[in-house]
C-alpha cells in the first residue's frame, strides 16, 4: 500500500488535551453535526471490509474505543494517523473534509497541481516566483491596512 503524506488543512485543527488524549477536531464539522464527517468515513472504511476489530488492532485501542468513534465522531490524533496510514488515506479525508481520499487535496488544489505539472520546469519556476511575489504584495497590503486601522482606533 502507498504511504500517504499527511497534510493537515486549515480546517483540520486539533486541541491537545493530554498527549494520549489529543483529540482531532475538524472545524467544518461544526457547520452541521460535529459527528457526521468522521462517522461517514469510518462507515465507508467498514463497508470496504475494515472491521471495527481490525481498526482497534491498527490503532492499538479497545473495540469499545472504536465503537465510541462511530458514536461520538471523535478520535485521538494517534488513532487517526494510525488508521489513515494503515488504509492509505489522508487524515483530512478520514475526518470528513472535502479533499481527495489519497492526497488530502481539495479539488481546486488538485487542478492547480495538475496544471503546474504540465508546465516545463522553467515555467514552473516562473509560476513559483509569481505566486511568491503576489503573496508578498498581499502581506504588505494587509500590514498597511492593519497599521491604518490601529492608528484609527487609537485616535
Amino acid at each position: 500500500m502507498r504511504k500517504v503524506k499527511h497534510q493537515f488543512t486549515m480546517q483540520s485543527t486539533y486541541a491537545c488535551l493530554s498527549r494520549s488524549k489529543a483529540i482531532i477536531y475538524n472545524e467544518s464539522m461544526s457547520e452541521k453535526n460535529p459527528t457526521e464527517g468522521l462517522i461517514a468515513r469510518l462507515t465507508a472504511l467498514n463497508a470496504k471490509g475494515i472491521s471495527k476489530t481490525e481498526m482497534s488492532r491498527i490503532a492499538g485501542v479497545s473495540k469499545q474505543a472504536v465503537s465510541g468513534w462511530f458514536k461520538t465522531g471523535r478520535i485521538s490524533k494517534e488513532s487517526a494517523l494510525a488508521i489513515a496510514d494503515a488504509v492509505g488515506v489522508s487524515v483530512p479525508w478520514l475526518l470528513g473534509e472535502d479533499v481527495g481520499e489519497k492526497d488530502g487535496l481539495k479539488p481546486d488544489e488538485q487542478r492547480l497541481l495538475e496544471l503546474y505539472r504540465q508546465l516545463p520546469e522553467e515555467e514552473q519556476q516562473n509560476m513559483l516566483r509569481i505566486v511568491s511575489l503576489r503573496l508578498k504584495e498581499l502581506d504588505e497590503l494587509y500590514a498597511k491596512y492593519m497599521g491604518r486601522r490601529i492608528k484609527g482606533d487609537s485616535e
